[in-house]
């Protein structure tokens, strides 16, 4: 947040105008307003002045020191406004949170980011086997990748990108060439549980991407690449699924994720047709794993949501 953002942030929390604030500090309104807008900076001791007449501590319109414990608090305040940042308490220590929320500018890009640094930081962590020069060696791989970064990750999520096309146009004879386009949702729906009956392990999720609400199907990309060949068929059935859907005039986004430090492959939608598949396949999910869950009923409610997805895709371009 810059200087002028957070003086008018302070600024309209006192229910001030900027007349009013700037008759409090020896100023007209209209330095306010170019205080705000970033096009003049007040010198430190007028910066003091508005402080005082915001009635907050000056250390939240400085730039951050952080030697100063203080500043470093006013910091994790600022983050928690961006990002989401909490502490919650464990043990006798603390530990910081970033969640991933819609309210959130880029928490999910941060919180990725977080989990590489957590990886990165136990790959090179000095062991007490390790000799003298392989600790220095490590600590300057460590310092090196945190100077770089996001550089390294970007370079490696390309290099992922290369393994997954690989993967797609290796795995490709795997689909039978008899198989017909899907037309309708039900058909991807079938595709779906098609995956649990071949016990595929993936993740669903309903979540913002690009900052829409999105259906999105996450599949560890190291996983799929040495599963069975029958998981892998499943798999690429599913996929192709979303293929026919593109072809169609869907909109799909396809693209290696790293989920907690761990590179996927995820696929995503806004479709809302999709999100509500995707909503009622987690729904079914928790019926099935409830201790007082009863087969019959679980088979009558898919032949129901068979018939409901039986909709034509291209109404939904």
């Amino acid at each position: 947040m810059t200087l002028g953002n957070k003086i008018r942030k302070y600024r309209t929390l006192k229910g001030l105008t900027q007349a009013q604030l700037g008759s409090m500090v020896k100023l007209t309104g209209d330095r306010i307003r170019q205080y705000e807008n970033d096009v003049r900076k007040p010198k430190d001791g007028k910066l003091m002045e508005i402080a005082e007449a915001l009635n907050i501590n000056p250390t939240a319109l400085f730039e951050p020191d952080y030697r100063n414990p203080n500043s470093v608090m006013h910091t994790l305040f600022e983050l928690e406004d961006i990002y989401g940042l909490r502490f919650e308490k464990a043990g006798e220590t603390y530990q910081l949170v970033f969640s991933k929320t819609d309210d959130c500018q880029n928490s999910d890009w941060l919180t990725e980011g977080i989990a590489a640094w957590t990886a990165k930081r136990k790959e090179l962590q000095p062991d007490i086997n390790d000799s003298a020069e392989a600790i220095t060696d490590k600590k300057e791989k460590y310092a090196l990748w945190k100077a770089r970064y996001p550089y390294d990750l970007g370079e490696d999520i390309q290099k992922q990108f290369a393994l997954m096309d690989d993967f797609h146009k290796n795995a490709i004879s795997l689909i039978s060439q008899n198989r017909k386009s899907i037309t309708t949702f039900s058909e991807l729906f079938k595709s779906l549980l098609a995956l649990d009956a071949e016990s595929v392990i993936f993740h669903t999720a309903i979540s913002k991407v690009a900052g829409r609400r999105s259906a999105v199907f996450n599949i560890n990309l190291d996983y799929i690449m040495n599963a069975s060949v029958s998981v892998q068929k499943a798999y690429m059935c599913f996929r192709e699924c979303w293929q026919d859907m593109k072809k169609i005039g869907i909109e799909i986004i396809e693209n290696p994720l790293p989920v907690d430090g761990v590179m996927h492959i995820s696929m995503s939608t806004p479709c809302p047709q999709v999100i509500a598949l995707f909503e009622e396949y987690e729904k079914l999910q928790k019926e099935k794993a409830s201790p007082a869950f009863d087969e019959d009923a679980y088979r009558t409610e898919i032949e129901d949501m068979m018939r409901i997805f039986n909709v034509p895709i291209k109404e939904y371009v």
